[in-house]
């Protein structure tokens, strides 16, 4: 017995405790509410008498907006807010409206009345036969006592009502205590609480209405409501994607192009900007085919060196510098290669030549457009296009934030998507260009389905046939399959790539299919390695149902600041 007086005094300790930390209790809580039966809309005058017990700015308002019915997000509409001889802000802040009130450089205390108005609308629950206003008068989310509270809810026109048709009740949220009056006379609903409520305890008014008093929304808004902005974001999706169809199909799409092999890659064009020009992008490996393609002419040398335990490593050596010619972005690779000295290990350059690669990446995108290989219109269609993209995909998120749709900011942010994919594409090819994609695309089709007669018919021509074309064969992705189609024609690897002793032989016998297998590994550990970066770390009121205290719509609760 001993031990429950002493648990009921540390709970009246804590109650006491937070109610003085909200500064201020409710001595009369009243509503007045006039419901709109033919407009399916009621309006809400809320007066608050409170006394501080220190100064403060002011109280805020709570008042539930989003509800969750059967497993359904429901929303209601609160507007025409207004709150006399007070300075005040509305906001939306989570599940609630918040109507802050006071002046932030004002202090008020004693006794204060504030007299807040505004109006509801799709705030009734219509079912088969009747209709329900189900209102939560005062909150269960009060955290300070309320000594008493007063309320009328007036129908804009008189109807018959039995006891049976109208409840109240009071407590804790699920409760059904029966603290309050109410009496119906006419056209109005009166009545006052019996007890003053704790905090956390509500009050909640049912009232069973007509099924003809409340105007219920009609076939096209219900549609409207469950697919309006569905129904906005698909539209909006849908002509968008078209226009931006429609600016490819008139300013990007290429001119019909001739499918003919060819046995050479183009003699003006670097393996980068073959790569460029075959997918009109620029990749990875366009950048890292400079490495064999500056080998071959005598510009670095190559070596691996094998390690017992992870991956082998590179070095790369340098011969000589670029010639004068070289394109800038090149010599952004080059030079980032080589800034420390003639020899590099590619180890060395973990979590560090990303921004080279970037650069040049960027650098060779710029120089195909100054090759003159574009038309004009179609480089400044592809800026417009891509920034048109981009704006769209902030809108939707901002919008599908403001209106709370998904749908809406799903269907922007598709059409953004829908953008950008037609942007990478938007580039259309002058008959310069065109040439010289049907020249690369010819040797493509050569390098994959090449028979070997004719490659050694080419080896004949010319010995450095390999080592000339295996970077155009990285671009696109046939290093393997090409090195092993000489087999049996090869005799020696590349004097460029120095390898241990052996690697690549049988017997006597250099195999080219080993070498290009291991080539094209090599290049792949140089590729993590050139695109590694440095990790970095970061930090980073439900509607309740069935006739109980906060049971129904409204309600909420608020605080001093």
């Amino acid at each position: 017995m001993q031990m429950l007086r002493y648990a009921f005094v540390i709970l009246l300790i804590s109650f006491s405790t937070v109610s003085r930390a909200e500064y201020f209790v409710i001595r009369d809580y009243k509503v007045d509410i006039k419901v709109h039966g033919s407009k399916g809309t009621f309006d809400i005058n809320e007066s608050i008498t409170v006394e501080f017990s220190e100064p403060r700015r002011g109280i805020f308002r709570n008042i539930p907006y989003r509800y969750r019915i059967d497993g359904k997000e429901v929303e209601i509409g609160i507007s025409g807010v207004d709150v006399s001889g007070f300075d005040y802000k509305t906001s939306k802040e989570g599940n609630d409206f918040v109507v802050r009130i006071g002046d932030p450089d004002i202090y008020v205390e004693g006794v204060q009345t504030y007299n807040i108005s505004y109006s509801v609308k799709k705030a009734f629950l219509f079912m088969e036969d009747h209709n329900e206003f189900y209102w939560n008068i005062i909150g269960n989310s009060w955290q300070v006592p309320i000594d008493s509270v007063h309320f009328t809810v007036t129908l804009d026109k008189s109807i018959p009502m039995s006891e049976n048709d109208y409840y109240v009740y009071t407590g804790l949220s699920g409760e059904k205590g029966q603290d309050a009056t109410v009496q119906y006379y006419m056209d109005k609903f009166q009545g006052s609480s019996t007890r003053s409520f704790n905090p956390n305890e509500g009050l909640t008014l049912a009232i069973n209405l007509p099924f003809d008093y409340i105007a219920r929304p009609g076939k096209w808004e219900v549609l409207w409501e469950k697919y309006g902005m569905a129904g906005i974001g698909g539209s909006l999706f849908l002509i968008i994607a078209g226009l931006f169809y429609r600016t490819w199909y008139r300013y990007g799409k290429d001119y019909q192009i001739v499918r003919m092999v060819q046995y050479v890659p183009p003699k003006d064009l670097t393996p980068a900007e073959a790569g460029m020009i075959i997918d009109e992008k620029a990749d990875n490996v366009d950048i890292l085919s400079l490495l064999p393609y500056w080998a071959h002419n005598g510009h670095i040398t190559m070596r691996r060196i094998p390690k017992t335990w992870g991956k082998d490593d590179h070095e790369l050596t340098k011969i000589s510098e670029l010639p004068t010619s070289a394109a800038p972005y090149e010599r952004i690779v080059f030079d980032g290669l080589f800034s420390d000295g003639d020899a590099v290990l590619i180890s060395s350059l973990e979590n560090s030549f990303y921004q080279y690669l970037q650069s040049a990446k960027t650098s060779l995108k710029a120089h195909l457009e100054t090759m003159g290989v574009y038309y004009p219109i179609s480089i400044k269609m592809q800026i417009y296009t891509a920034v048109i993209a981009v704006f769209l995909g902030i809108l939707g998120i901002f919008l599908g934030f403001i209106f709370q749709s998904f749908a809406l900011g799903l269907g922007l942010g598709l059409s953004s998507a829908v953008g950008l994919f037609f942007a990478n594409f938007m580039l259309k090819k002058n008959e310069k260009g065109v040439q010289l994609y049907q020249e690369v695309l010819g040797f493509k089709m050569f390098v994959k389905a090449a028979e070997k007669d004719m490659i050694e018919r080419m080896l004949k021509d010319d010995p450095e046939y390999f080592e000339k074309t295996l970077p155009y064969a990285m671009i696109f992705g046939y290093a393997k399959q090409w090195s092993k189609k000489f087999d049996g024609l090869l005799l020696e690897p590349p004097k460029w790539y120095v390898s241990p002793y052996g690697m690549y032989y049988h017997g006597n016998t250099f195999s080219p299919s080993e070498f290009g297998s291991s080539f094209d590994s090599g290049i792949r550990d140089i590729q993590s390695v050139f695109t590694s970066m440095p990790s970095s770390s970061g930090g980073g009121g439900s509607f309740g149902g069935g006739g109980s205290s906060g049971g129904g719509f409204g309600g909420g609760g608020g605080g001093s600041w």
